[in-house]
């Protein structure tokens, strides 16, 4: 009886790690290096240009083991905050925000050394968040732009496998 258990229990757990999930391919960026100059910001919320910019360098570095550097690199990551907004989604019975919402629009462009254009594309993120749990507008657009930082990686992670 516990062998078969133990079998049904392989079996479950190979299949759950067919699910559509796929590891970023480390291996095909790690001897690439990239310039991640600080992104623009055309919104109003200063700031986020900064953790935007230190979150994709986190990422290249972090995720696929890219060198990160400010000059002579293999491609230039150029990001631009387009726009940043916040709203309010709940409201209390007693006219109080129960839930707010942050939205991010971002556009990149990554160019080789020669500075040709490899990438142009723009990512929109929007991300919830309950006051009550302590959550607030400077929590929301942290997690939006690490989703955004990360997938950008993969886009670029893509790019390289598919062009080299």
């Amino acid at each position: 009886m516990l062998n078969n258990f133990r079998f049904v229990l392989l079996g479950v757990l190979l299949s759950l790690s067919s699910c559509g999930y796929q590891l970023i391919r480390s291996d095909v960026a790690s001897d690439v290096s990239f310039s991640v100059p600080t992104a623009s910001n055309k919104s109003s919320f200063t700031g986020l240009e900064s953790l935007l910019t230190q979150s994709m360098r986190q990422q290249l570095h972090g995720l696929i083991g890219a060198q990160v550097k400010s000059e002579r690199s293999d491609y230039s990551l150029d990001l631009k905050i387009d726009r940043a907004s916040r709203s309010a989604r709940a409201w209390s019975r007693s006219g109080g925000v129960n839930m707010g919402m942050v939205v991010l629009d971002i556009s990149y462009q990554l160019f080789d050394h020669s500075g040709e254009k490899v990438l142009d594309n723009n990512i929109s993120r929007t991300q919830e968040f309950l006051l009550s749990t302590g959550e607030n507008t400077n929590h929301a657009f942290s997690e939006a732009i690490a989703d955004v930082a990360q997938q950008i990686v993969i886009e670029i992670v893509e790019h390289l496998t598919n062009n080299n």
